[in-house]
């Protein structure tokens, strides 16, 4: 994650922020990691199974407004 190296240039934006985030300054490195970044800020960031399931996807569903 924090590697700039690793992360292509239209991306670079979002790791920044995240860096900059509590969470990315707290634990960059916690894989498998998820980010929603919408509007130039980072909306949520959660790590591992769980938190895709129990967090980032009603959150991506929440922004989208989709049902599926």
């Amino acid at each position: 994650m924090p590697k700039e190296e690793s992360w292509p240039a239209a991306a670079q934006p979002i790791r920044v922020a995240f860096l900059d985030s509590d969470e990315g300054k707290s634990r960059p490195a916690a894989t498998p990691r998820f980010i929603l970044f919408q509007d130039g800020k980072v909306v949520l960031t959660v790590t591992g199974n769980a938190g895709w399931k129990d967090k980032m996807w009603p959150m991506i569903r929440e922004v989208t407004g989709t049902k599926a």
